[in-house]
């Protein structure tokens, strides 16, 4: 389910006329992540674990982002999907080192 949203969602995104390459990665990498632990929906929770799985906290925050935004767009057309903060980690570092702002 998620990786046909991911479909769906790309070819909008490059028919506007964005080129949606690093985006495009990084939530293909996401989905994969959360279709195998069985997900069917964004959410909050599962975001921040994969976030944290990033080796720095530049790169934990641009896969937050990414996937904020895809949520953003998929919350639109159903609310089961989480739409994560913009600091998941309420400006503290957790697990180690996230710091997202």
């Amino acid at each position: 389910m998620l990786s046909k949203l991911l479909a769906d969602h790309a070819a909008l995104r490059q028919a506007l006329g964005f080129k949606f390459r690093t985006p495009g990665i990084l939530l293909r990498n996401f989905v994969a992540y959360a279709q195998e632990r069985g997900d069917r929906h964004i959410t909050q929770a599962r975001v921040q674990e994969w976030a944290l799985l990033a080796p720095s906290p530049e790169q934990r925050r641009s896969r937050l982002l990414a996937v904020r935004r895809f949520a953003i767009a998929l919350h639109a057309e159903d609310p089961l999907n989480d739409v994560p903060p913009a600091d998941l980690s309420g400006g503290r570092d957790i697990g180690g080192a996230l710091r997202l702002l």
